[in-house]
């Protein structure tokens, strides 16, 4: 082969050599470019679906935390609405009275009998269950304060009771449960001989 043909077959190749070194590097400086961009922080885009995500999570939980303290007030008016029940109707049936305790210290109540002697312990155990031992109220829900209004007594700390007569009859009472965004008033209505509920603070008129 000529002199100039082999010159020219060299430059032909070093050109095709710096062709395909320029290539390499461009894929590497790209390669590098991509992770520094992910590596770099967030895009506008990004912190967009961040902030958005963020207040999707607090529309849903926010409620649902509220609900849960509400649930929980309206759960413990219902349970005190059975026990005022259920003591009244155990008072006729078993010719006993029964006292219905409040720890507004505590926050707990608890069933015990009027007279102690008027019942054998193990008998009372059994008929009044778990109400024996007494009931918590929770760090959710509190009883703000509680009133026999007939006799003109309101605390809120300390202890107080109501009575419920082998007659049927039960001690007037006023009972206002709270939670750190509302209160809830339960009254017993002589009428309905029942204890009644409704929202907010309120104070029931007996016609004294």
């Amino acid at each position: 082969m000529a002199p100039t043909g082999i010159s020219t077959l060299r430059k032909l190749c070093g050109t095709a050599g710096e062709v395909k070194r320029r290539r390499l590097q461009q894929e590497a400086t790209g390669r590098v470019g991509c992770r520094l961009r992910k590596n770099g922080g967030f895009t506008l885009l990004e912190i967009s679906l961040v902030l958005l995500l963020l207040s999707v999570v607090l529309v849903v939980v926010v409620p649902r935390f509220r609900d849960r303290s509400r649930a929980e007030l309206l759960a413990h008016a219902h349970r005190l609405e059975l026990t005022f029940r259920f003591l009244r109707n155990q008072a006729v049936l078993s010719g006993v009275a029964y006292r219905l305790h409040f720890d507004l210290d505590q926050q707990r109540y608890w069933v015990a009998l009027d007279e102690p002697g008027s019942m054998d312990l193990l008998q009372f155990a059994s008929e009044v269950g778990s109400l024996a031992r007494g009931v918590s109220l929770g760090d959710a829900v509190f009883v703000s304060d509680v009133s026999l209004p007939l006799e003109g007594i309101k605390i809120a700390q300390g202890g107080i009771f109501t009575l419920f007569y082998p007659d049927g009859s039960v001690d007037p009472v006023i009972i206002h449960l709270a939670t750190a965004r509302e209160a809830y008033t339960l009254w017993f209505d002589p009428r309905s001989q029942r204890l009644r509920g409704r929202s907010g603070y309120w104070e029931p008129n007996y016609g004294q």
